[in-house]
């Protein structure tokens, strides 16, 4: 019994060295080691990086106070209103210009002053120059061609042209017809209208009367009649197309206030039958 007792001291002693050395009943030593160097590494690899964290918000901690404690740097303010005063004072102050109404219609189509009036081009055979045919209270005043080859080219023939129309027509005092007071245009006795370039024409075909205004301009040399229906157009309506297509031809303005003259009784009879109105 004795023996039995002391054997059971001993296996309980050898429990307890066992358990101490970290060694359990039935696995080898080198597993255990294993298991210890793991534990240790993790442990130690846990405390470095909570280290590097503590230094990281350390860190952002100073920065932060560091800005914190630094007076910020204000920039001169620049005074906007001194600036523009400056500016203006600079500035050199402009003239209030004043212009008569004659001088502003003229300054209203360039340099060219009363542009193309009593000008016209001459392209025929082996006339090519600027005509200037200047006319008061139709009569023929002046009339004289500007060559091309004799003054040195179309343009400077064309400014020799101008500036002698200049002349002629400050010469007799004549008032061109876009420049005149409204209702006031040029007279002609040999135009049923009274207007130049602007005529009425009446003619008898296959028993039934024509009526229309015609408006007559040159054009490159030759001269051209564009016609206007008074059946179409009506009786002023044909006028006034006529009138348009006169003075878009010789580059001028229209008049305001130009008013046919009264049809002829012939025409009135006429227009009556077709029931047209003026």
């Amino acid at each position: 019994m004795v023996k039995k007792k002391l054997l059971k001291k001993k296996v309980s002693k050898k429990k307890l060295v066992n358990k101490s050395a970290g060694n359990t009943p039935g696995k080898p030593k080198a597993a255990v080691k294993k298991k210890v160097v793991a534990k240790t590494v993790s442990k130690t690899i846990a405390k470095k990086k909570q280290v590097a964290k503590k230094a990281v918000v350390k860190k952002a901690v100073l920065k932060k106070k560091t800005v914190a404690k630094k007076p910020a740097v204000k920039k001169p303010a620049v005074k906007k209103a001194a600036v523009k005063k400056a500016a203006v004072k600079k500035a050199p102050a402009r003239k209030p210009t004043t212009r008569s109404p004659a001088k502003s219609r003229a300054a209203g189509k360039g340099d060219k002053g009363l542009g193309l009036t009593y000008i016209t081009r001459m392209d025929h055979g082996n006339t090519h120059g600027w005509w200037v045919r200047v006319y008061k209270d139709s009569k023929p005043v002046e009339s004289k061609l500007f060559s091309d080859g004799v003054h040195g080219g179309k343009l400077k023939a064309k400014k020799l042209a101008q500036d002698h129309r200049d002349l002629v027509v400050n010469k007799h005092k004549i008032v061109p017809v876009h420049l005149r007071k409204t209702r006031e245009h040029s007279v002609d006795k040999r135009s049923t209208s009274g207007v130049v370039g602007v005529t009425l024409s009446v003619a008898e075909k296959a028993g039934s009367l024509r009526v229309h205004w015609s408006a007559r301009f040159m054009e490159k040399g030759r001269q051209r009649n564009v016609s206007f229906s008074v059946r179409k157009y009506g009786y002023e309506g044909a006028f006034r197309n006529a009138l348009k297509v006169r003075f878009g031809a010789i580059e001028s303005t229209m008049p305001r206030g130009l008013k046919p003259p009264a049809p002829t009784k012939v025409v009135q009879r006429w227009m009556k039958k077709q029931k047209i109105d003026l």
